[in-house]
Parts: C-alpha cells; sequence; structure tokens
C-alpha cells in the first residue's frame, strides 16, 4: 500500500506512544492528533488523549486547568514544534531574525516553555525537512531543551521527527543525532537538508514504513474522527497516498 509523507509521520509519532499514558495535543497540531487516535485504535487503547478541538477528548474547561495539571506532571506525552528547532532541541516560536526587528514575527510560545519543562516526555516534530528549519541555534528560545536529564524526571527530549528522519539528543553533547532515515531517503539527502552538523551512523536504522493494518485504521476510524477536528487535512493527508 502507498502512503504520504504524513502518514509515514503519523505511524512514526504513534508507535511512541504507550498505552494508559496522558497525551496532551495542542492547537492547530493534526499530525500528533492523528498519532494520537491512531496510537488509542491500536496499541495504546487505555491511554488519555486529550485533543485540544476536541470536545469529546478535551477535558479542560479554561487553559489554567491544562497548566496547572501540567505542572503537576499529569502530563505523559506532548508534542512540540516550530518555526526552528536547534541543533540542541532548542524551539523557537517567537521571531525570525533579531526579536527587536525580526524579519517574521512569529505567534509566540503559548504554554510551550512549561510544557517542554513539566511533562514528562516531549516529542518534537516538523511536518517538513528544511535547513532553515534546523538551524545551529534558533534566532529566539521560546522552549529550552535544558539538561539531557532534569532532576525530577520531566521534560525529557524523546526526539525530533520529521517525514525524513527521527534524530535524538546524543547523552554525550547534548547534541542531536540521526538515530534513523526515512524508507529510500540517504544519509546525504538529510544532512543537505539540515542546517546544523548532524552526527550518524554511517548506515542508521531504517523507519519502519506504515503497516497495512496502521493504514486501514488511518484511513478508517482515524480519519473519521479528525474529520470533526481537522476536516481539510483528513480530506487532503489521509488515504491519498
Amino acid at each position: 500500500m502507498n502512503w504520504t509523507p504524513a502518514e509515514l509521520l503519523i505511524c512514526t509519532l504513534s508507535r511512541r506512544l504507550r498505552d494508559r499514558e496522558t497525551v496532551v495535543v495542542g492547537n492547530f497540531s493534526p499530525v500528533p492528533a492523528a498519532a494520537a487516535l491512531l496510537a488509542q485504535a491500536s496499541h495504546a487503547p487505555r491511554a488519555k488523549i486529550c485533543i485540544l478541538g476536541d470536545e469529546r477528548n478535551w477535558p479542560y474547561e479554561e487553559a489554567q486547568q491544562l497548566y496547572d495539571a501540567v505542572q503537576r506532571g499529569e502530563a505523559d506525552v506532548f508534542f512540540l514544534s516550530g518555526a526552528q528547532i536547534d541543533a540542541y532541541g532548542n524551539v523557537n516560536l517567537h521571531a525570525i531574525g533579531r526579536y527587536e526587528s525580526p524579519e517574521v514575527r512569529l505567534p509566540g510560545g503559548a504554554g510551550a516553555a512549561l510544557f517542554y519543562y513539566r511533562c514528562k516526555r516531549i516529542l518534537l516534530f516538523k511536518t517538513d525537512h528544511r535547513p532553515r528549519g534546523f538551524p545551529e541555534r534558533v534566532d529566539f528560545i521560546s522552549a529550552h531543551a535544558g539538561p539531557e536529564y532534569r532532576q525530577d524526571g520531566l521534560g525529557q527530549l524523546d526526539g525530533v521527527y520529521t517525514p525524513l528522519a527521527v534524530m535524538r539528543r546524543s547523552p554525550h553533547t547534548g547534541r542531536l543525532r540521526l538515530a534513523a532515515a526515512a524508507p529510500d531517503t540517504t544519509v546525504q539527502d538529510i544532512w543537505q537538508r539540515t542546517g546544523f552538523e548532524l552526527e550518524s551512523e554511517p548506515e542508521p536504522e531504517r523507519i519502519e514504513p506504515p503497516s497495512r493494518e496502521e493504514l486501514q485504521l488511518l484511513r478508517g476510524l482515524v480519519k473519521d474522527k479528525m474529520t470533526g477536528i481537522y476536516p481539510r487535512f483528513a480530506k487532503e493527508e489521509l488515504g491519498n497516498g
């Protein structure tokens, strides 16, 4: 079965979610929303999925309730993205260029800094993989990756996920290194599309393509649920491989 880059990314993220975890998906996040629903429909049926924009799966009446729950360490997984993700896993959601006079003013971090610090695991993702999105250093740190291991066990960076690659922080240097490459993608292609120097094994692992079972769920049950949350994404990205 053919699959789209978005479906590969969704399946890759979904496989990282565990049964009985509390998974929180924020605003403008169709890819992680689909990943969470796919995990719940397959290998994590008892996961608690909280998706902003989905009344059936959003237990918070106001933003402060969410922030309080995150501060208490009640969120196991949160997904973050940004205009820039640098070599250390820092995220920029504020400005491209100098903050005082930026080339582009971005929406801002909302609760990103809090979530990165107080959720148990953070899955960073980008739906594209281009050099400008992965600079050596972000122009502005909206959410700080912090030390590899925080004192209370929260804020662990699980990895950075794109349609081309999986990157994880080195325990020795704190820099991102290539952990796995997408099917039919060369290491050289990933290097060329990454703005910082990316360490890699000569033959990194390969991301498993979506299975027939994953695609059937994704294009059936998950697509039906996504249509009520992200109708355009469901129509254009799910089932068009």
